[in-house]
């Protein structure tokens, strides 16, 4: 189960990479992921979990979304636990069931990395048994002035 969920090659980066995530799953049932993006500035990078195959089929019932979205600029940062319930900006999970969340910003790759368990009793979250669906997004704009921070729909 341990691995890597995919990558996006992009021609305009040194080393070819534009998008990473992996995961690994720990003793305790629970799995860390790593997600890399290289990104214009203040921009969001997020990693979604879904029990269903359509992009349509994501924003119907509670736990279809279950996406964590953060951001850097080097001085500021979030990282959040949310939902989607429609196509428009997620709402913030108000059980915030991710630990050990950070978000940093290097050399213009934004990367976030969490940790949460394979099943959670949180309604807007998203069991992790069996396999799940991943998805992938980066580049809106993160809004850190703003209480809580905003990730703008991309």
């Amino acid at each position: 189960c341990n691995g890597t969920l995919g990558s996006l090659s992009c021609d305009n980066t040194a080393d070819g990479t534009c998008y990473t995530a992996s995961y690994a799953v720990q003793p305790d049932d629970s799995v860390t992921f790593t997600v890399s993006a290289r990104t214009p500035a203040n921009t969001w990078v997020g990693l979604g979990v879904s029990n269903v195959t359509s992009n349509a089929d994501v924003y119907i019932g509670p736990s279809n979304g279950d996406i964590v979205l953060g951001a850097s600029s080097g001085s500021n940062s979030f990282i959040h636990d949310r939902y989607a319930v429609a196509q428009a900006e997620l709402t913030i999970d108000p059980s915030q069931d991710i630990r050990d969340a950070s978000a940093e910003r290097v050399d213009g790759v934004t990367t976030i990395t969490f940790n949460r368990l394979r099943n959670s009793s949180d309604i807007n979250d998203t069991s992790l048994d069996p396999c799940r669906f991943f998805l992938f997004a980066y580049g809106g704009l993160a809004n850190f002035t703003a209480v809580p921070p905003i990730a703008e729909y991309h």
